[in-house]
């Protein structure tokens, strides 16, 4: 241990350890890490200081506390961009991973409430839908657009397929912009049992609205995402 290393507080040396192993790729994304005693061992720290480590990588979205299960390494966070009308597949397939929309429920004609009442008349549809990467769950779902103003995008939604997508191509590039309103919270039981994070982990909690060029609204949606699994960015 060099002069410098000594100053350093033996919590901090251990974090910069364990996160040297994740950036190298000798602890993989999606892997758990050793238990606390192997741990120890490999560091020569007690329980009290590598958990104070391993806490501070959790605050840092690089590991992920799941109860009854251990700690595991956090995938790469997806960067997206707010002032973006890229789809969800867009962004995804550009990274080189393989995007996918899982339904998990249809209701047609649902009640007209919430974010649903910004569609105005029409015949609403209302998709359940999980958004993945590489076939792990990143993003839960609920997508209104009007059903009869849309027939050809209900049945390529209701196959999997992208709604941005379906809508430029089937519906003359309609598209035109996008508002979000971003918080942050917790996932209830339900939610949490689809996403697969723990009651401890925040999500984004994201209502966003698309419009097209006449400031029109053809789709809705609620989108809950767990926080270590996304970071927004802003462009102007």
């Amino acid at each position: 241990m060099t002069n410098s290393e000594a100053l350093i507080p033996l919590y901090e040396q251990v974090r910069r350890r364990i996160l040297a192993e994740i950036d190298s790729g000798r602890l993989s994304a999606g892997s758990f890490l050793p238990s606390e005693p192997e741990l120890c061992a490999a560091h020569g720290v007690s329980r009290i200081t590598l958990r104070r480590a391993i806490g501070a990588l959790c605050a840092e979205g690089r590991l992920i506390r799941q109860q009854g299960r251990g700690t595991l390494v956090a995938p790469p966070k997806v960067q997206q961009t707010l002032v973006s009308l890229s789809g969800f597949s867009e962004t995804i397939n550009g990274m080189g991973r393989m995007s996918g929309h899982r339904i998990l429920e249809r209701e047609d004609n649902p009640p007209r409430e919430g974010l649903a009442l910004r569609l105005g008349a029409g015949a609403p549809i209302r998709f359940l839908r999980l958004l993945e990467i590489d076939g792990q769950a990143m993003t839960l779902e609920t997508l209104w657009f009007d059903a009869a103003r849309f027939p050809t995008v209900v049945e390529r939604v209701g196959k999997g397929g992208s709604l941005f997508a379906a809508l430029r191509e089937t519906a003359g590039g309609v598209p035109a912009s996008a508002e979000r309103q971003i918080d942050v919270g917790f996932a209830n039981r339900e939610e949490r049992d689809i996403l697969g994070v723990s009651a401890a982990q925040p999500v984004y909690r994201v209502n966003k609205t698309t419009c097209n060029a006449d400031g029109q609204v053809i789709a809705v949606s609620q989108l809950i995402t767990p926080c270590h699994l996304v970071s927004f960015h802003i462009k102007i």
